[in-house]
């Protein structure tokens, strides 16, 4: 019998708590669609910086919300747009950007010319109180792109933003195109040193550039066409093409006396910091207008927002096209709001909303949304937060583990980190720190921990002066090998094939193990191993032996068309909590699950065959039980021997000695058949905080019309086997018998009674539980 280890988990339970949120959310109206469950996760990233994680299922699907909420009042905190450090212009991913700007999270910022590697982003940008560049296109006609200001009194602002640059001699006047916006250079633009410090990048980039230098209000020099020039320290650059200055600036000479007119709609000079986004989302606490540039439905989005007080900064991203819905201009504008905003913009949205972010456990900021695109597309800006307080004496400990789950013969890596009072990351050596482990034997190597014996164990680090960090892991023995590919072809005599083997546990949890297994080839003349590539030597089939930890998986192998061999069956380990389940005086629970037992087809059946039937299928259920479940559509209506539960066709929960057995209904999904069912079921579960949770459904969640909701309902399933549950899921379904287990959930199908054309199944089961304080047992039952 498996027997959970709680003790140091349940002393973490506080800290947990406050970090980890596992919300039955009920129905709700959040927007047209209802949200019937939500799961957050949140933690602190740095002082003044939370980031969060709210996944949720709503009636018109899941909905993917990703949150940074920053304190504007921590001093040490800073907030701004940058670029590219690589080349003024380059569009490069949100991950590489804000990594190499130094900043600890942030999102993607302005909207951009999308051609082309080299762009600009639409908006003005101010940085530190300087000017770092400004367009003078965007909404001269009507309102588009909003902008987020901060003025220097450290008042938020969000607006339209508008500028015109014009460059006069005695002469003539011409309008500037931009402020450091590097496009397509038809217009001239103002090229200073916030760009760049000469003009080297933008003649690779663009032939017969011609440059102005002005120094102290005069043009010092004019360069010759694709003249390469340095940007003047104090002083600036107008760059124009050849055939601009040909045809509308060979006015101007060197030693004109010239003047720079910049107008905007907020003065330049009283901007903290500027950055540019799409249109305007929330003003005052209500949502604005949407504007043309807006895209219309649910898409993927992105948005900053500041809150009434102007203390706290909200940066969000929300998934779309795929998995996730995304959010209309609506939805954004209310998930915003309920975040905190009180005024805000949205940035640039679809395949470009991306989210970075560092936490205490990683060393540079990492992806944390799914952009649309499949990867992360390069943009032109990011606004990030940066921390600037130093390192410091480190106040807390942490503790990592990149093996959670190991097995017997493979080693488990933690490692120990520092946090100071910012919560900035310092290195502690191993030798430094003292290892306890609770609940198995092992060896330790540095931060190598080889457990010696199995079970669920925690490891207690401590450092310095009675600094302490826990990490939960597992070793359980191994229970079955899988190749990746386990039938493979090879073309031709030569050829070469590599084999992957993943090692599961006996609670269904995979490690790889590909450079550990014991590779032995059935038929040497056909192929030869060396490591795990195989190389054909001859035509023919042969299969490949996989040995790792007692047992075998087998890879076939054929070469230059030839027949296949078979090869014989992969072996595996008995779940350690399948054993006889015999009911006796002992204080425990007993419960016996069965199938489908009414015949749901249009064939003609024998009426006498089916009640005989029936009632053998019941006895068997009834005997040696206290409760009985009947899992599927069942047409017995006299009283059962003892208590039972019978499926209806909707949602059911009962709450019996220790165990939580919940009916869902889900023939088109959870969410199709019944979406107010999430919330049902973790709030009955909680409620009931029962060890042993027993879901009985009509589908798999494998065989779910979508994939996305499978794997949402995962999710939820494998937060309860993280909280020490052990979880069934029990399907109801077809005509065979199955068991497997995946991430320490427990998945088995009871075949239907009937066949489709009216006749008995042969291969019925059931299944009986015993539901003790000591854990849980149960036993597949042929009847």
């Amino acid at each position: 019998m498996k027997k959970r280890f709680y003790g140091i988990k349940r002393l973490l339970a506080a800290f947990v708590a406050a970090t980890l949120t596992f919300t039955a959310a009920g129905v709700t109206t959040v927007f047209a669609a209802q949200t019937v469950y939500e799961n957050k996760t949140q933690e602190t990233i740095t002082r003044g910086v939370t980031y969060e994680k709210n996944s949720r299922m709503t009636t018109d699907g899941i909905q993917d919300i990703y949150v940074l909420t920053i304190d504007l009042t921590e001093s040490t905190l800073e907030l701004k747009e940058v670029e590219s450090k690589t080349e003024y212009g380059l569009k490069e991913t949100v991950q590489k950007m804000l990594t190499d700007n130094g900043a600890i999270a942030g999102v993607n910022s302005d909207f951009f010319g999308m051609a082309g590697t080299y762009s600009a982003g639409f908006g003005p940008v101010v940085r530190d109180g300087e000017l770092v560049s400004a367009g003078t296109s965007i909404n001269q006609d009507k309102n588009q792109y909003g902008t987020y200001v901060k003025d220097k009194n450290g008042n938020s602002i969000f607006t339209y933003f508008k500028t015109t640059v014009k460059f006069s001699n005695s002469a003539k006047t011409i309008d500037l195109a931009s402020i450091n916006k590097v496009t397509s250079m038809v217009f001239p633009i103002l090229f200073n040193r916030e760009a760049a410090t000469s003009t080297a990048d933008l003649d690779k980039r663009f032939d017969n550039l011609v440059k102005f230098v002005v120094q102290n209000n005069t043009i010092t020099y004019i360069s010759q066409k694709g003249e390469t020039v340095e940007v003047p320290e104090n002083g600036y650059l107008i760059v124009m093409s050849g055939d601009y200055y040909t045809n509308a600036a060979s006015v101007f000479k060197v030693g004109d006396p010239v003047t720079l007119q910049v107008s905007s709609t907020l003065d330049f000079d009283q901007i903290d910091t500027a950055f540019g986004g799409g249109g305007l989302l929330l003003l005052d606490g209500q949502e604005a207008p949407a504007t043309d540039i807006v895209a219309a439905g649910r898409q993927p989005r992105t948005a900053f927002g500041v809150s009434q007080d102007g203390t706290k900064a909200i940066m969000m991203v929300v998934d779309g096209r795929g998995d996730s819905i995304g959010a209309t201009h609506s939805e954004m504008a209310a998930l915003m709001k309920e975040y905190g905003a009180y005024e805000a913009l949205h940035l640039d949205g679809g395949g470009s909303s991306t989210m970075v972010v560092q936490t205490v456990d990683d060393a540079a900021p990492q992806l944390q949304n799914t952009p649309s695109d499949g990867a992360q597309r390069k943009v032109i800006a990011s606004v990030g937060v940066f921390q600037t307080a130093p390192k410091g004496e480190i106040k807390e400990i942490g503790i990592t583990t990149v093996n959670q789950h190991t097995q017997p013969g493979k080693t488990a890596e933690f490692t120990v980190y520092g946090l100071d009072e910012y919560k900035n990351r310092i290195y502690i050596a191993p030798e430094d720190v003292t290892f306890e482990v609770v609940g198995v034997e092992g060896t330790w190597d540095g931060y190598l921990f080889q457990p010696t014996t199995t079970g669920e164990y925690s490891v207690v680090a401590t450092y310095g002066d009675g600094l302490t960090a826990v990490a939960n892991a597992t070793c359980y023995p191994t229970a079955r090998l899988k190749a990746t590919y386990p039938d493979v072809s090879i073309k031709n005599v030569g050829g070469t094939t590599n084999i992957y083997v993943t090692a599961y546990d006996t609670e269904g949890f995979g490690r790889a193990v590909t450079n550990d297994v014991t590779y032995t080839v059935a038929n040497p003349a056909i192929g030869t191993m060396n490591g795990n590539t195989f190389t054909a030597k001859a035509k023919g089939s042969t299969y490949v032996k996989c040995s790792w930890a007692g047992q075998d998986t087998y890879v076939t192998i054929t070469v230059g068309g030839a027949s296949k061999v078979t090869a014989p069956a992969s072996t595996s380990a008995a779940d350690p909590l399948q054993q006889t389940v015999t009911k006796q005086n002992d204080g425990a629970f007993y419960l016996n699950i069965t199938g489908e037992l009414k015949y749901t087809g249009t064939g003609k059946v024998d009426a006498t065959t089916y009640n005989a039937q029936r009632s053998r299928v019941r006895s068997a259920a009834d005997s040696g039980a206290d409760v009985t479940v009947y899992g599927g559509p069942c047409d017995i209506t006299t009283p059962t021997v003892q208590d039972s539960l019978t499926w209806n066709g909707s949602y059911r929960f009962m709450n019996r000695d220790g165990a939580s057995v919940v009916l869902l209904a889900a023939s088109q999904g959870i969410r199709k058949t019944d979406p107010s069912q999430y919330g049902r079921f973790t709030q009955d579960i909680a409620a009931a905080g029962n060890d042993t949770i027993i879901f009985v459904t009509d589908k798999t969640p494998s065989d779910y019309p979508s994939a996305a909701e499978a794997d949402y309902f995962r999710a939820i399933l494998n937060k309860y086997v993280e909280d020490g549950k052990t979880v069934f899921v029990v399907s109801c379904s077809g005509n065979a018998y199955w068991a497997s287990t995946k991430d320490g959930v427990r998945y088995i199908n009871l075949p239907d009674l009937w066949r489709a054309d009216g006749t008995a199944n042969s291969n019925v089961y059931m299944l009986k539980f015993r539901i003790a304080d000591d854990g849980v047992t149960y036993q597949p039952v042929k009847v």
